[in-house]
């Protein structure tokens, strides 16, 4: 068998994990939307699909006139999709920023002509920002958006953390396009495009048949070495699968600022990511192991970080390499001390500044006087406990018990909740399969699942009304109204119809949404931008459609029957009603620009103004 048909086996059966997406295509359109899925499931391993599908731009895909050669395009920092510039807020000065766009053949083959019209397409929308949205609206609209990102970044940033990546993924082999004079000019000209335009960071990258096999979502586990003064080994079990050892270590602050450093937000296991940075970081930490008395007194003051790892190589000169390494609790302990060793290297590099005869800005001087009292002091150290699993489940359960005692509510971290089990168990019942852990249904193949995320998002959206602001800033509303959504079942007897509803109306309004774009849209730009960036909205509006007045928490659970066999039997009618008046809202709040439809959906008072309009519907 040619490494080839393996190839095209594997992109057989991992597909059909996508058919609600691919069902509307035949031909040549439905195998280069496979391999594109494939390819991007495989290189963003880690990523839901759905926010994967949201950066295929392809014309073919997207029913559109053009994509200039590019299929697909993504911001990421620290290896996470950024979609809103609100996000750039989470992360610091050390944050590696990358800005992908994909081309991709299926075939074994790359032509020449398609590596000229892909740095074609990556002149007119990278450097001249010159998309039109009459050629792919989808493309025009994602790239407003995206646009403004990057545009912050290169203004905020060191250039040098910011890398364009050009990927060339194909079902060939890369050692073809390197033996290749024609096509590595072609590629030689893509770096020059981006060069010779002040985009002096960055790669273009192949992927071939080979790298695309052999994929796996371990490649983005962390394996590193750490260096300890004191350590303990606590040894219970010695065989592969079922070891559960302990080491218990005193580590040098500097070494887990590095770390963080190093990985930035990777380094942090997924289930307590999203308090990366957070904007309430314990200053009595930083200012602890910036202290000439007290930093020698830091491991004894704090708990201290704990950290899974699948093995522990012992290493000469009190070392241990830690394979696919993750800190589990100590986040905000982590980042404190990081910025601390942040503090201290910018203060050196202003006094310097200073001594060579420069004169600081008023702003650096403020900067100077307020970061010179935290600046870490090198006698921190810290206590260490690492446990070597490679019992998922056991992890999981760590990472839990471990954060039990913190404020932190990140979505995974809440999947033991009672409240959570229940749902799963509604939901299970109906035929949908509710995530509760990352990734537990989709690493069983399972299909119609719902995360706690998503769930979360689209009960704030439809049954609390506040789409806008559960679109825009959804971590930090998890965080400050977890319990309104998900309540203790001891404190408040949840009707669970109203995480039901939210979920049924999404999957009604997602397949219609689909059907539009691939049938070549709405015909009016500005009511398809709205399908595009307004979903949230929609789903408010649908249900206000099928209640009127009755639309509450009491109406839904009581018109239960009714919503279902409205979204089964006349959900065109109540769609299209929706976009009508979400039309109407918005050109009464942000004017007749489908420009203005990107920004204007993130505004909390068009939130307020859905709210009114449900509320005096008849």
């Amino acid at each position: 068998m040619s490494i080839f048909k393996v190839l095209e086996d594997k992109i057989k059966k991992q597909v059909e994990d996508y058919t609600e997406y691919l069902s509307d295509f035949k031909g040549d359109a439905l195998r280069g939307s496979e391999f594109m899925f494939y390819s991007l499931a495989n290189i963003f391993n880690d990523k839901p699909i759905e926010d994967i599908e949201n950066g295929m731009v392809d014309s073919s895909y997207r029913k559109e006139t053009y994509d200039y050669g590019i299929d697909a395009v993504y911001i990421t920092g620290s290896k996470e999709f950024i979609e809103q510039i609100d996000q750039l807020d989470s992360y610091n000065e050390d944050t590696k920023y990358n800005l992908h766009l994909f081309q991709f053949k299926r075939g074994t083959g790359i032509s020449q002509a398609d590596l000229l019209k892909f740095n074609s397409g990556i002149e007119k929308v990278l450097i001249d920002e010159d998309l039109k949205d009459t050629d792919n609206l989808y493309f025009y609209n994602r790239m407003q958006d995206l646009d403004e990102i990057k545009r912050e970044l290169y203004q905020t940033v060191d250039t040098k953390k910011i890398k364009i990546i050009c990927h060339i993924v194909f079902g060939g082999v890369a050692e073809n396009i390197a033996k290749d004079k024609l096509l590595q000019e072609e590629i030689a000209k893509i770096e020059n495009t981006l060069s010779s335009n002040g985009y002096t960071n960055y790669e273009v990258r192949i992927t071939d048949c080979q790298t695309l096999i052999n994929s796996k979502a371990n490649e983005a586990e962390i394996t590193d070495i750490i260096e300890y003064e004191k350590s303990l080994k606590y040894i219970t079990e010695t065989s592969d699968n079922e070891k559960l050892n302990g080491f218990i270590c005193i580590l040098k602050g500097k070494e887990i600022a590095e770390l963080v450093r190093k990985h930035q937000s990777s380094i942090f296991e997924a289930n307590i990511r999203d308090y990366y940075k957070r904007s309430d970081l314990n200053n009595k930490i930083t200012k602890t192991s910036s202290s000439e008395d007290e930093a020698k007194y830091f491991w004894s003051y704090n708990n201290g970080l704990t950290m899974t790892c699948r093995r522990v190589q012992e290493l000469p000169k009190d070392q241990y390499r830690l394979h696919n390494m993750q800190i589990v609790n100590g986040c905000q302990t982590s980042n404190s001390i990081y910025t601390a060793v942040k503090n201290k290297e910018r203060v050196e590099e202003l006094t310097n500044k200073l001594k060579g005869g420069t004169e600081l800005t008023k702003k650096e001087q403020e900067e100077l006087e307020s970061k010179t009292e935290y600046q870490f002091n090198e006698d921190t150290s810290i206590l260490v406990k690492i446990i070597e699993t490679k019992k998922d489940d056991l992890i999981y359960r760590i990472t839990e018990t471990t954060n039990s005692q913190t404020p932190i509510k990140a979505f995974s971290l809440k999947a033991n909740d009672d409240i959570q089990f229940l749902i799963e168990e509604y939901l299970s019942s109906r035929d949908i399969c509710y995530e509760r852990r990352l990734n537990f249904y989709k690493n069983k193949g399972k299909k119609n699942i719902v995360n706690i995320q998503k769930l979360f998002q689209l009960f704030t959206a439809q049954i609390l009304v506040k789409p806008s602001q559960v679109k825009t800033r959804p971590k930090s509303m998890f965080i400050s109204t977890y319990d309104d959504v998900f309540p203790s079942p001891s404190v408040v007897n949840m009707n669970y119809v109203l995480y039901l509803i939210p979920i049924k109306v999404d999957l009604y309004l997602s397949k219609k949404i689909r059907e539009i774009q691939r049938s070549g849209g709405l015909g009016d730009g500005y009511k398809d931008t709205i399908l595009s960036y307004g979903k949230f909205h929609l789903g408010c509006l649908i249900l206000s459609s099928i209640l009127k007045k009755e639309y509450s928490k009491k109406g839904i659970v009581k018109n239960e029957d009714k919503i279902l066999s409205e979204l089964e039997n006349n959900f065109t009618k109540h769609f299209s009603d929706a976009v009508l008046n979400l039309e109407k809202i918005l050109k009464s709040f942000i004017g007749n620009r489908k420009e203005s439809i990107i920004p204007g959906v993130r505004k909390t008072e068009l939130d307020q103004r859905l709210m009114r309009y449900v509320n005096n519907r008849k």
